[in-house]
């Protein structure tokens, strides 16, 4: 018996080796690191120039309790995107539009799907991220910490807000693209059960 079977639990466990086939199966695609850097890198990197504009100059009393509305207003908003990612999760790939597809079609449907979860787990992360860092800049606020320490906070909140968006317009389009390919599957399907009839009263 291995030494992590003594020490960590079957659920972390078994998270981990789900999450290891899942990376596994999207990183064979071609460049996959350089091209989830670059679609993380950018948004952030804007996110973070827009927060650092934004917190620059004095922060007048006001102004603070102003931000601290827009922090907790940005907290609760990515609460109920990632409250909405948890339940995409669970559903994604539950359709009864799978049975139709072929031997050859179903290996292809198995890796978007796990594709598109990987993204969802991805943007769930980021979310969480989000809330963690609007979560740490009241913590700092309300100890009347520095103030150096607070700006980069702010700075790298809206970087991980900006993000967020990002990745989440993205679903949309990806939960498409498994739906276009279910329904390609059912065209070809109803094909196939056409030609089928044409070819039985042919043989009549």
């Amino acid at each position: 018996m291995k030494v992590r079977d003594w020490l960590l639990p079957d659920e972390v466990q078994s998270a981990a080796a789900a999450g290891s086939e899942m990376l596994r199966v999207v990183s064979q695609t071609s460049h996959f690191w350089l091209k989830q850097t670059i679609a993380a890198v950018i948004p952030l990197g804007i996110g973070a120039m827009a927060g650092y504009w934004l917190s620059e100059g004095v922060i007048s009393p006001t102004q603070l309790v102003a931000i601290k509305d827009i922090m907790m207003g940005i907290m609760t908003f990515i609460s109920v995107l990632a409250g909405f990612m948890v339940t995409l999760m669970l559903f994604t790939g539950r359709s009864g539009g799978a049975k139709l597809l072929t031997v050859d079609q179903a290996p292809l449907y198995v890796e978007k799907i796990t594709y598109l979860l990987f993204s969802q787990a991805v943007t769930l992360a980021v979310h969480i991220s989000c809330i963690l860092g609007c979560l740490a800049w009241l913590i700092v606020q309300s100890h009347g910490e520095g103030t150096v320490l607070g700006q980069w906070l702010f700075v790298a909140t809206i970087g991980l807000l900006l993000l967020s968006m990002f990745r989440t317009l993205l679903l949309p389009f990806q939960i498409y693209e498994v739906h276009h390919f279910e329904l390609m599957a059912m065209i070809e399907e109803k094909n196939e059960e056409f030609r089928k009839a044409l070819r039985d009263r042919q043989g009549l």
